[in-house]
């Protein structure tokens, strides 16, 4: 595995972060538009997100080996669940997405903080950060939902939801961007414990997220050196 020793360079890091930004975009605008028409449309994209993330950072060849074990596992894991069409499935693939992207948010954060500069990697880098606390947000709403409707048994809905059928991923990913960009519209609302304890924890990291990394990019351009 020699191709892996070798560092991605920058110019190309760029253009694997523009990759990136794309599958996340086309997931939270373009996804909730054909959700209903294409079942495997949800499954393809998250597939791109992972595949992606491997190469989004010069990862040490030890990262990007486990990266790529634990990204196919999980893509693996996804496809079972869309043919086998079983909700514990589903559960068990989220899952493993819900802690890999932590793992790649973890190392976006950590690149940011590293880097001595501002460069169009670092802000690529940033903007796909906080779109990925959006769709941590979306997975976590939904493996709770599975959770409790599954698992314990409980029938009440996760969310207070407008619409005449269950809600879907798109739902909540639309729910979870709303709740981290504290915008608040109220058409959704959290209905039990759970949720609202969910709702608590996306608000809160959105906002510190937006914190720290204002307060990163602030202090390296003024740590700049002066020309």
């Amino acid at each position: 595995m020699a191709w892996l020793e070798r560092r991605i360079p920058l110019d190309r890091l760029t253009r694997n972060n523009i990759a990136l930004l794309a599958c996340l975009l086309i997931l939270i605008l373009f996804f909730p538009v054909f959700a209903s028409r294409i079942r495997l449309a949800l499954d393809l994209i998250l597939s791109a997100i992972v595949l992606a993330s491997i190469f989004s950072l010069n990862f040490s060849p030890r990262t990007r080996t486990i990266l790529i074990t634990t990204g196919g596992m999980t893509i693996g894991l996804l496809w079972v669940s869309f043919f086998f069409e079983s909700q514990l499935w589903v559960l068990l693939a989220f899952f493993n997405l819900f802690f890999y992207l932590i793992v790649i948010l973890f190392f976006m954060i950590r690149h940011i903080g590293r880097s001595r500069q501002v460069d169009g990697t670092m802000i690529l880098n940033a903007v796909n950060g906080y779109l990925i606390i959006g769709i941590l947000g979306a997975l976590l709403l939904t493996m709770a939902e599975i959770f409790e409707l599954f698992i314990l048994g409980v029938d009440t809905p996760l969310i207070n939801f407008a619409g005449e059928a269950p809600p879907q991923f798109h739902d909540y990913l639309y729910f979870s961007f709303v709740t981290v960009t504290t915008l608040g519209y109220g058409d959704i609302t959290p209905a039990n414990a759970l949720a609202k304890s969910i709702v608590f924890l996306l608000a809160i990291s959105g906002q510190l997220y937006l914190t720290l990394l204002v307060a990163m990019l602030v202090g390296k351009y003024l740590s700049r050196p002066k020309e």
